[in-house]
């Protein structure tokens, strides 16, 4: 199969994973269906690239789609959640972008460079995807909402209380994205420099 025609299938599996990860509060099948596919794109993108990850690469892509796909329903109950997975989500993703950055032939600062573009840009991308689904859907995907859902249990609009606006939640969840990207830049400097001396 043609690389060209598999680039196009693995796009179209993002997208349709993309799709049932968010409408997946009206059933929680979805979320899981959502969840395997995570994995299974991850698996294709890896062979068809030859990117060759690593069993660790694949553990922390499973840790990622656990706790920010399966386990999303805690979103309502504990806000906070959210937020510390704004946090740690950009800096693991980052050590997966630095592993494909790292096989090129450019300098280390372009490497680090480039693994904090390409991750501030999929932050920015996850932020317009949720406001476009609420525009048109209503899902409510941007704001901080708080309800009295049971977990994995679907759960009506009228249940839930905004108790943090849309442009508020957005920008606290880019600002504290940019950061979790920063912790990674700051470490992976600091390792560079202990392994020079």
């Amino acid at each position: 199969m043609k690389k060209s025609v598999v680039l196009i299938l693995t796009i179209a599996i993002v997208i349709f994973t993309y799709i049932l990860y968010y409408f997946r509060k009206s059933d929680h099948l979805i979320g899981i269906i959502a969840y395997a596919l995570s994995i299974i794109f991850f698996y294709i993108a890896d062979k068809t690239f030859k990117i060759d990850f690593k069993r660790n690469h694949y553990f922390l892509l499973i840790f990622m789609a656990t706790a920010g796909i399966l386990l999303s329903p805690v979103y309502f109950f504990w806000p906070i959640y959210d937020k510390i997975l704004h946090l740690t989500f950009p800096f693991l993703g980052c050590f997966l972008i630095y592993y494909i950055v790292d096989k090129q032939k450019i300098s280390f600062k372009t490497k680090i460079l480039f693994t904090f573009t390409i991750m501030i840009t999929l932050l920015a991308f996850e932020e317009i995807v949720e406001f476009s689904l609420d525009y048109f859907f209503d899902l409510k995907l941007q704001g901080v909402y708080l309800g009295s859902r049971i977990l994995f249990q679907s759960i009506s609009a009228d249940q839930l209380k905004l108790i943090n606006s849309q442009i508020t939640d957005t920008m606290f969840d880019l600002i504290i994205g940019v950061i979790g990207s920063l912790i990674f830049v700051i470490a992976k400097s600091i390792a560079k420099v202990k392994k020079r001396k």
